[in-house]
């Protein structure tokens, strides 16, 4: 393609190369132009030929989580987030209740040098954290609230679950398992082949079962508290490390299956299983 430039007074006329021709589509199109998974994969050069390929062994929380990467990278224009102490990590907040509205986008959160949700999934201003709760609102509900929560590559089973006398006697993946009735040795090797943060992800979906009691959370119950760990991420000499936690009802941002039934679990989780929250994260 052809441009005309003024240099010294002058015009001339050049030939774009493709790949000047996308550095100049990116530099002067706005967030509010990605309004579709297509549009996020046009901005970062990926076909949906290569993402479907990658993502086909996920199953529909999985990929949509991974669409959201690429949705947030490309929103986020080529930007990168701070990382240094009091730099602002920004993402959505939603509802997920029995009402008329169902799940929607509530607010935005606002992290200072913490991790809830990791960098893949932040963007560096309230205003596009808005935008992607309210445009993307679809995509978070397939993530954070999948219909089907039921942990996968949990056969063969044990001849029954074990007996723990307390969820602080739970303080492996293999004890996690145990608690459920799983054969820890299938479970790890049916999810050995994926990315290191969806391989985390899926341990640590059976450790807070496991904590739980076996139990899920409803996100969908507004009388109900929901306990989170929080992570300190950046900026900081002891690195990832936990700092917190986090409670809600009606709001998400983690999605049902990494939510505790009680703050002490909240917090023993974060730091017994940190390494699992590491590898999530920032895999």
């Amino acid at each position: 393609m052809k441009a005309t430039i003024q240099f010294n007074g002058k015009s001339a006329v050049i030939e774009l190369t493709s790949d000047q021709l996308a550095q100049a589509k990116k530099q002067t199109s706005h967030f509010t132009n990605i309004k579709t998974l297509q549009d996020a994969l046009d901005y970062v050069g990926e076909t949906i030929e290569h993402f479907n390929h990658r993502t086909q062994f996920d199953d529909d929380a999985q990929k949509a989580g991974k669409e959201l990467e690429v949705i947030v990278l490309a929103v986020r224009q080529g930007n990168t987030l701070g990382q240094k102490q009091g730099d602002e990590w920004y993402y959505p907040l939603f509802y997920s209740k029995r009402s008329a509205s169902g799940f929607s986008f509530c607010d935005y959160y606002c992290a200072i040098s913490l991790s809830g949700v990791g960098s893949r999934l932040c963007v560096e201003s309230a205003e596009k954290a808005e935008y992607l709760g309210n445009q993307f609102a679809d995509i978070y509900d397939r993530y954070l609230n999948a219909n089907n929560l039921d942990i996968e590559n949990q056969k063969p089973h044990l001849a029954e679950p074990k007996i723990f006398n307390s969820y602080k006697d739970i303080k492996t993946i293999e004890d996690a398992c145990a608690a459920l009735g799983i054969e820890p040795i299938t479970f790890l090797d049916g999810i050995k082949n994926l990315t290191p943060d969806t391989n985390a992800y899926e341990q640590l979906k059976v450790v807070v079962r496991a904590l739980n009691g076996g139990e899920h959370m409803d996100y969908k119950d507004e009388e109900e508290y929901k306990y989170f760990p929080y992570f300190n991420s950046v900026g900081s000499a002891s690195g990832f490390s936990f700092r917190d936690y986090f409670f809600g009802r009606s709001h998400s941002f983690v999605g049902s299956r990494l939510a505790y039934k009680s703050r002490e679990i909240a917090e023993y989780a974060g730091k017994q299983f940190i390494g699992l929250y590491d590898q999530h994260i920032n895999g």
